[in-house]
């Protein structure tokens, strides 16, 4: 095996967990909130975007349609999430935060970006801006 190919295998293999880590720590935080971590992330994403698609959150989140659909159901009954026809395309639904929603991610969100920033605390801030400009390089390829 050539040593470029080593060299991926070992960077997958570093990038898979940390991404496993990170993702522990937000499932662990999300759970004591009663939410899954695919349940924050939509809500993240609606706060962040406002109202969208269904279809633009798959996307956000790269998950499938249907995996959403449930999600945004279970979000719709703790009235977290609803959903709003498009006055654009009648076809189109959007979902969008509740103002319970909202409230909600502003409660978990100081607790959030601190448990985030105590992973990353291993690197000093100029590390953490090259770590971003490498794994953008990786995905904008």
């Amino acid at each position: 095996m050539s040593e470029i190919s080593t060299s991926s295998i070992v960077i997958w293999d570093k990038i898979s967990k940390a991404y496993d880590k990170m993702r522990r720590v937000q499932s662990k935080q999300m759970y004591g909130q009663n939410l899954t971590a695919p349940q924050f992330g939509v809500m993240e994403v609606l706060n962040r975007l406002g109202s969208v698609p269904l279809k633009k959150i798959s996307e956000e989140l790269m998950v499938t349609g249907a995996n959403i659909t449930c999600v945004v159901d279970n979000l719709e009954k703790e009235e977290f999430v609803k959903r709003v026809p498009s006055k654009e395309d009648r076809r189109v639904i959007l979902a969008e935060l509740t103002p319970k929603g909202k409230e909600k991610l502003d409660q978990i969100m100081p607790e959030y970006v601190q448990n985030m920033a105590s992973v990353i605390s291993v690197l000093n801030e100029h590390e953490q801006k090259d770590l971003v400009k490498l794994l953008e390089k990786i995905n904008f390829n």
